[in-house]
This record gives C-alpha cells, sequence and structure tokens, in this order.
C-alpha cells in the first residue's frame, strides 16, 4: 500500500538533491545537449554534442600558493575558451582550443576566491583538472 507512495516521494527529494549539489559545485549560465557531465573538488570535465555559455567552478587560494591546472580540450565544432579568473575577474590564465594537452602553473599573489571558468559555443568535450601547492 505504501510502495507507491514511497516512490513519489524519493523521486522529488532525489531530485532536489542533485540539484543541491549541482548549484554548490559550480555556477554560470549555460545550455547542453547530449551532455555527460563529472565534476569533483579538483576535477570539471564534460562531453557534450553541444554546449553554449559559460560555466565556472570557484576555488578558494592564499597567497604564495601555487594552483597547476592541466587542460585537455577536444573541438569538432565551434570555440571553448578556458580561463582563470581573480576576484576582480582579471584573466591569470586562457587558452581557446588547445590542440594537445596544457600544464600551466599559477602563482597565487593574494588570499580570495579564484574561478576556472569555461566558456563559448561548442561540440566536444573538456578535462580540466587541478591541484594547489599550499605556501609556507
Amino acid at each position: 500500500m505504501f510502495k507507491g507512495f514511497k516512490n513519489k516521494i524519493t523521486i522529488p527529494m532525489l531530485i532536489v538533491l542533485i540539484s543541491l549539489f549541482s548549484a554548490g559545485c559550480s555556477a554560470g549560465s549555460y545550455k547542453t545537449k547530449m551532455s555527460v557531465e563529472n565534476n569533483t573538488a579538483k576535477r570539471m570535465q564534460m562531453s557534450y554534442s553541444s554546449f553554449e555559455g559559460y560555466k565556472y567552478t570557484s576555488i578558494k587560494l592564499k597567497k604564495g600558493d601555487e594552483l597547476t591546472l592541466n587542460v585537455n580540450v577536444t573541438t569538432e565544432k565551434g570555440n571553448l575558451k578556458i580561463s582563470v579568473l581573480d576576484e576582480d575577474d582579471t584573466e591569470l590564465f586562457k587558452t581557446e582550443n588547445p590542440k594537445e594537452e596544457i600544464t600551466k602553473t599559477i602563482k597565487i599573489d593574494k588570499d580570495a576566491d579564484y574561478k576556472i571558468k569555461v566558456e563559448g559555443k561548442h561540440k566536444g568535450k573538456y578535462k580540466i583538472t587541478w591541484d594547489t601547492k599550499e605556501s609556507e
């Protein structure tokens, strides 16, 4: 008797929890078609038949930290820009449609929230991983 009732509550609760979890990991304004996304605390990864707009992940860094970024993009069509921005939205690093994997280390000069941002109109996939070497 309660089996149907339980499923009616469980599914909406799962949808809400997934939405809240996703919103906490990244932000932006974008739409995708046929996409698969896999994000963690140190990775942004997505493949899609269409991505349009921008999304970003915020990370808190301290003065003296070193942020090492690994960027891998496969472009079938369009343009995709990957950038690292400081709290004033100043670009500390950017690349567009790299043909091979890029590794970049950025020395952080102030305590702040930084953004790793993906933007464009693109068909393909990207994988961005990062690691932080903390200042001593």
